[in-house]
C-alpha cells in the first residue's frame, strides 16, 4: 500500500492537482531454496518472485498551452524474475556477499482514463531488468572492519521530458563502488561501552550516472563520523 504524495494530489508550479488519485497496492508471492555449501563455509539461495501492482501512479505530460503535467493511476503492472545470492563465510576475517537479480517489470493493463504514452507490454520506467551487487568485508572484532561494495544497475527506460511529446529513452547501465571502514578506538573491559570512528566514501570512482534523465546523481562523497554504543 502506497498513498499518493502531497505534490501529486495538489497543484504545483509544474503540475495539475489530481484529487482522484487512488493509492498504489500490490500483492506478491515467491518461491525459494537455500543450500549450505562446503561444510557451512558458504550459503547459496535462489528465488523466483511474482509481484502484481494495481493503480500505479504515473506522471503524464501536459499539452498546450501551459504544458502542465499531472499524475494518473495505471490499472495494473507486473514484475516477475529471479534472484540469486551467494554468501561466503570463511574462517578468516574476510567474507564475501554477492547477488544478482533479473526482473521483467511490464505494464499489463491500463485504466480507461489513462492518457499517457505507456502501452500494455511496455517496461516500467527506471526499473532495470538486470541488477546486482557484491561486497567484500574484512573484519576483526577487536579493531574494526573495512568493506568494498560494488552495485550494478542495468539499462532501463525513462522519459525525456525536455521534448514534447516525451519520447522513451534508455538510461545506460553503470557500476558504482563504495567503501566504508570502522575503527574501534575504545572498548571498556566490562563490555559496557564502545567508541568507534567511521568513514565512508560513496561513489569512490567518481562515476557519472543518472537515475533520472537530466538529473545528475551525487559524485564522490566523503562521510566521517563516530559511533558510541553501550549500556548504563
Amino acid at each position: 500500500f502506497n498513498a499518493p504524495a502531497f505534490n501529486q494530489i495538489r497543484p504545483t508550479l509544474y503540475t495539475i492537482g489530481s484529487l482522484d488519485l487512488k493509492p498504489e497496492r500490490s500483492r506478491a508471492y515467491e518461491f525459494g531454496l537455500e543450500e549450505t555449501l562446503a561444510d557451512g563455509m558458504a550459503r547459496f539461495s535462489a528465488n523466483y518472485f511474482n509481484q502484481t501492482f494495481t493503480d500505479l501512479i504515473q506522471y503524464v505530460s501536459g499539452g498546450p498551452p501551459n504544458f502542465l503535467g499531472s499524475y494518473a493511476n495505471l490499472a495494473e503492472a507486473r514484475t516477475r524474475g529471479y534472484e540469486g545470492e551467494l554468501i561466503v563465510m570463511p574462517l578468516s576475517p574476510v567474507s564475501l556477499t554477492a547477488s544478482y537479480t533479473i526482473a521483467t517489470p511490464r505494464v499489463t493493463k491500463l485504466s480507461p482514463g489513462y492518457t499517457g504514452d505507456l502501452e500494455v507490454g511496455d517496461a516500467l520506467v527506471r526499473r532495470p531488468t538486470h541488477s546486482g551487487n557484491a561486497t567484500i568485508t574484512y573484519s576483526e572484532k577487536a579493531s574494526g572492519s573495512f568493506s568494498v561494495m560494488a552495485n550494478y544497475i542495468g539499462n532501463r527506460p525513462d522519459f525525456d521530458f525536455n521534448q514534447f511529446p516525451s519520447p522513451v529513452v534508455t538510461l545506460p547501465s553503470y557500476v558504482k563502488v563504495d567503501v566504508s571502514a570502522t575503527r574501534s578506538i575504545f572498548h571498556s573491559a566490562a563490555g559496557k561501552g564502545d567508541l568507534s570512528l567511521t568513514a565512508r566514501v560513496d561513489n569512490l570512482l567518481d562515476k557519472k550516472y543518472e537515475d533520472v534523465l537530466h538529473y545528475a546523481s551525487p559524485r564522490r562523497t566523503f562521510l566521517i563520523g563516530a559511533r558510541l554504543s553501550g549500556s548504563l
